[in-house]
């Protein structure tokens, strides 16, 4: 196996002594290239079958919207305090309403009776009106548990690598989801959700990895789409469909956990392998190589790699030593910081979004229908934006749309009874922050070493976590104060988001950096590119303003 010294002092020099004695020693970047040549129907059964292993990441994201939904909107006096209200409310007046319970103080079982045919653990356990805050933080604990996965499992995939990792999260994910259909009160249900988040972060990031290392940048791409329209919007309309016809709250967690056991099926087809990245950076080249060939069949394209050497740098894979490169290499620091930032921010706006749809809308499954086409369209248009506008543009693109849309949901404009400006503006709005999310799973990918990667993004979506876990909260803002605060909120955080964006390179068709010095070598051609781009242009400058000007005294000042 050949191996690269990336120390900065011999980098160019053993680069040139390897194309001088051989010329079959490439980069596995060079050799997915090779091996995925071109698209082919097998290619993508292949990565559809991968992106299949997040089946469970927006069914488990979202179960407590559906199962711990409040139904403020159904529901019978059954005492004289609320006949009362009722007779002085008149006809004209929407009685049942969250408004009438929460502001007089009506108690459930005493002052009112449930009437919504869909049981809720909410109902059952009592959570409405000055408690429903416990349903906030059943919803947001889930990226608790994300954020611990993440923080254990950043050496996981370094370790196990990312097919088995995303594996052992999909098991866990069973497991939790399975123990909530009979979790007999809300601190066990607590508990059962955070370990369903630790699963859930461990088979998010593991899957990405996987399929994003199994082809070459020009794909990553397409490919991002794929994964996210195969696996996530597929099992968020397959949630609304299973809530939709399934009525008692514990047996949608039961359909659930069938589904996620589905969803556990793909790990084990023999004809998906693991990263072939992954296996290189363990030492295995021989193994990586088989991996290129099959994925060369996959296309029909006939190539071996018997004879070919692949580069590779032995590097310190602990925990320890990757945060130490972080101050070696100041340029990785500081665009991980920002993409942390990002992250933060787009994650805050987007779950506070998917959590808030019930503040807006009456009928839960039709807004949710719609919701959820908003993310399916988010997934679509982020491609040709990022091919048109490039990485960089389109993401800030995406973020100015959010900003937008949320102040033009300030305006109180209805159009119908269900329908209203703040309604649509916030699905247009919701469609820019699922493109915004989208976006910067790719950006942050390419803008990572590949040496780091696994660490940078779970780093990142840590971050990400911190902000989902807010993001349910803020609805509680609509009850207390005036929409126009959460908007607002959303609109600024938006703002310092897009601003973060353009302090980041581009990376539009820029090869991934393999390692940090990558990083800081890319760093210092755009430095160098830029100086010899101002240098031109005040050379320019200075022809063109010798040429018009007549006068000594002018000529002079040019």
């Amino acid at each position: 196996m050949s191996t690269i010294d990336k120390n900065p002092k011999t980098h160019d020099s053993t680069s040139i002594q390897m194309k001088e004695t051989t010329n079959k020693t490439i980069t596995i970047e060079e050799a997915i290239d090779r091996a995925v040549d071109k698209v082919t129907f097998k290619l993508v059964l292949m990565l559809t079958a991968v992106s299949s292993t997040i089946l469970n990441t927006a069914s488990g994201t979202y179960l407590t919207v559906f199962t711990g939904q409040i139904p403020y909107n159904e529901w019978k006096c059954s005492s004289p305090k609320c006949f009362d209200l009722k007779d002085k409310a008149g006809p004209s007046n929407d009685f049942y309403s969250y408004e009438t319970m929460c502001e007089n103080d009506l108690v459930a079982g005493a002052d009112f009776e449930w009437t919504s045919k869909r049981s809720s653990f909410s109902t059952e356990w009592g959570f409405y009106c000055k408690t429903e805050s416990k349903l906030s933080l059943m919803s947001s604990v889930l990226f608790l548990g994300t954020f611990i996965g993440l923080l254990c499992s950043s050496g996981l995939f370094e370790r196990i690598g990312r097919k088995r990792g995303a594996m052992v999260g999909s098991f866990l994910c069973l497991i939790s989801v399975a123990a909530s259909a009979v979790a007999p009160n809300y601190t066990v249900l607590f508990v059962l959700r955070i370990l369903y988040g630790f699963g859930l972060s461990v088979t998010n990031m593991g899957s990405y990895c996987w399929i994003a290392e199994l082809v070459p940048n020009k794909l990553r791409n397409p490919v991002g789409c794929l994964f996210t329209l195969s696996g996530w919007t597929t099992g968020y309309l397959a949630l609304i469909g299973i809530s939709y016809y399934v009525h008692k709250w514990q047996y949608v967690y039961a359909s659930v956990a069938i589904m996620d056991a589905v969803a556990i099926i793909p790990f084990f087809l023999p004809f998906l392998p693991e990263s072939p990245k992954y296996t290189l950076m363990k030492g295995k080249e021989e193994e990586a190589k088989k991996t290129l060939e099959r994925l060369a069949r996959l296309c029909n394209n006939k190539i071996s790699f018997a004879r070919t050497g692949l580069a590779y740098e032995k590097r310190d894979q602990s925990y320890r030593g990757q945060i130490r490169d972080f101050k070696i290499h100041p340029t990785m620091l500081k665009e991980t910081l920002l993409g942390m930032s990002i992250w933060f921010m787009v994650a805050l706006v987007s779950y506070s979004y998917q959590f808030g749809w019930s503040k807006i809308g009456k009928d839960l499954y039709s807004i949710y229908c719609f919701a959820s086409l908003g993310e399916a369209i988010s997934f679509i248009v982020y491609w040709p934006c990022c091919k048109w506008l490039g990485r960089r543009k389109a993401t800030m693109f995406f973020f100015m749309l959010i900003i937008a849309m949320n102040a033009l949901a300030m305006f109180n404009i209805k159009f119908t009874e269900v329908w209203s400006l703040e309604h649509v503006a916030s699905m247009i709005g919701s469609i820019g922050a699922g493109a915004a999310f989208t976006m910067i799973y790719l950006y942050t990918g390419e803008l990572a070493p590949t040496s780091h990667r696994g660490m940078i993004l779970c780093l990142s979506s840590c971050s990400a976590r911190i902000g989902s876990f807010i993001g349910p909260n803020v609805n509680l803002l609509y009850g207390i104060t005036d929409r126009r605060v959460p908007l607002g909120l959303f609109a600024g955080l938006s703002f310092l988001a897009c601003l973060a964006v353009f302090f980041l390179p581009d990376t539009t068709d820029r090869s991934v950096p393999e390692t940090p010095f990558d990083v800081e070598e890319l760093s210092r051609r755009r430095g160098k590119e830029g100086e010899d781009l101002g240098k031109e242009k005040r050379e320019k400058d200075h022809e063109a303003c010798l040429v018009v000007s007549n006068n000594a005294e002018c000529q002079e000042h040019c």
